[in-house]
């Protein structure tokens, strides 16, 4: 049997999801977004943002804390089309983290699948008051 990977994704005050994963199975999950959604700019920009970790992560972390808002295209803010609101670029244990704040219009649907391609089987959402 293979493994049961777990992931909760977190939905903050304002309804915005959250999804945590190391560096490189976000720019897998940012992968699978563009296939079933489409290519925009915020994931153009957070796939570049990702790529460049380290030489962002200094800067952001002594201006804001390590959050990154995601230049957007203004029609694809207006027809829906946005998918990453901003990212957090974190170091857990050593680990190239990546907090993916997506925009509230995302579809769970979206999300899960997208999740369960990178191999998580076990799904859980939660709210949380940060």
């Amino acid at each position: 049997m293979g493994e049961c990977l777990k992931i909760t994704v977190y939905y903050d005050l304002a309804k915005y999801p959250h999804v945590k994963l190391e560096r490189d199975k976000a720019l897998a999950f940012i992968s699978l977004v563009v296939k079933k959604h489409g290519a925009t700019r915020d994931l153009e920009e957070a796939e570049r943002y990702i790529k460049a970790f380290d030489e962002f992560y200094g800067v952001v972390w002594r201006k804001s804390n390590g959050y990154i808002i995601v230049p957007k295209d203004s029609k694809d803010t207006v027809t829906g089309r946005v998918v990453v609101h901003k990212i957090r670029l974190l170091i857990e244990n050593g680990v190239k983290v990546v907090e993916l704040i997506l925009d509230r219009r995302v579809s769970r649907d979206l999300i899960e699948s997208c999740l369960r391609d990178l191999g998580y089987s076990e799904i859980e959402y939660a709210f949380t008051n940060s």
